[in-house]
């Protein structure tokens, strides 16, 4: 056997024990919060330990395989432990909706180097949702589309301040915005983050509440963890049935939105579904990809039955829109 060859082998052996290795340490992030971020990686800790198991499995001899193969497995059982439900989940048949009083909801992030409204228009015209929550909505995006919704969604409000503080909502429902100090209105301020909280009624009486968010990434951790514990202050203040959409630029595999999903007793609608990125900068210039993380969101409780969701189409934003049908019991 040449040099070469035992080379290539180990490093393959290395690198099959090296995932493994990442998959078992994730399945300790609930203890240390930066462990968790390997959670946001599963879509690849997955399929990696499955070609890792088959790399020692082929690669090795004797009791080293079996050692290696033990350990391969056990990696591929805790990043399973966090895949399989998500996909199991999202097998799951939704309740049938009923004849009347069902509404549709669109969230998308625009990106905010997106300045073709025209397809951001095509893709809600697509789903004729009766409201929109937009991130990324920044004054660029605004002075385009802005004029082209407002003939169909004469009901909206728009958040301005620091980066992922520019929001903006649209129905055709009346609502009354709830004015709790979280929704900016300056474009040079420095509020990172904001959320907008609207009250609705259905054509039946029934009311509900809509909020909207987008958060920071997940690095450095203490700032999301805060950003969540500052979200879950606001929501476990509303009563009554409730959706909050939005970027949270978290995975649903993280046990930090995991935890945040299960304290404040919200149903996780969006199950294995990949929105982001559509896009991506390398090589000096912005590249079509195929989405592979799911960040954007959609939770419910207290009454709200979502019949059915789905991605919509593409826009020029490097995310999917999610688009949602619910009544509310």
């Amino acid at each position: 056997m040449s040099l070469l060859f035992k080379l290539i082998r180990l490093g393959l052996v290395l690198g099959a024990l090296g995932v493994a290795t990442l998959a078992i340490l994730a399945l300790f992030g609930f203890a240390v919060p930066e462990l968790d971020l390997l959670n946001h990686a599963q879509i690849f800790l997955l399929p990696g330990t499955v070609i890792g198991l088959v790399i020692v499995a082929l690669a090795l001899r004797g009791r080293t395989r079996s050692v290696a193969v033990i350990y391969a497995l056990v990696g591929l059982a805790a990043s399973a432990n966090v895949m399989l439900p998500e996909f199991i989940g999202s097998q799951q048949a939704r309740p049938v909706a009923p004849a009347s009083g069902t509404v549709t909801m669109m969230t998308h992030n625009l990106f905010g180097m997106n300045y073709e409204m025209d397809k951001v228009v095509a893709a809600i015209r697509a789903e004729d949702p009766d409201i929109i929550v937009l991130q990324e909505y920044f004054g660029e995006q605004a002075t385009d589309l802005h004029p082209l919704l407002l003939a169909d969604y004469p009901f909206f409000v728009r958040c301005r301040g620091g980066k992922r503080a520019n929001l903006g909502l649209y129905s055709r429902i009346p609502f009354t915005q709830v004015d709790d100090g979280a929704c900016p209105n300056n474009a040079y301020g420095t509020t990172r983050t904001a959320h907008i909280l609207a009250n609705f009624q259905t054509d039946g009486g029934k009311s509900f509440s809509v909020i909207t968010t987008h958060m920071d990434w997940p690095i450095p951790v203490v700032r999301q963890h805060e950003q969540l514990d500052a979200l879950s202050e606001v929501v476990d203040k509303i009563e009554g049935p409730m959706i909050l959409a939005g970027d949270f630029n978290s995975t649903s595999w993280s046990y930090s939105l995991r935890d945040f999903v299960a304290r404040n007793h919200f149903t996780r609608e969006t199950m294995n579904l990949v929105t982001y990125p559509l896009s991506w900068y390398y090589l000096r210039a912005w590249r079509e990809t195929i989405p592979f993380l799911p960040l954007d969101h959609v939770m419910t409780r207290g009454g709200v039955v979502v019949h059915d969701l789905h991605a919509g189409q593409k826009t020029a934003s490097d995310h999917l829109p999610v688009v949602f049908t619910f009544s509310v019991e």
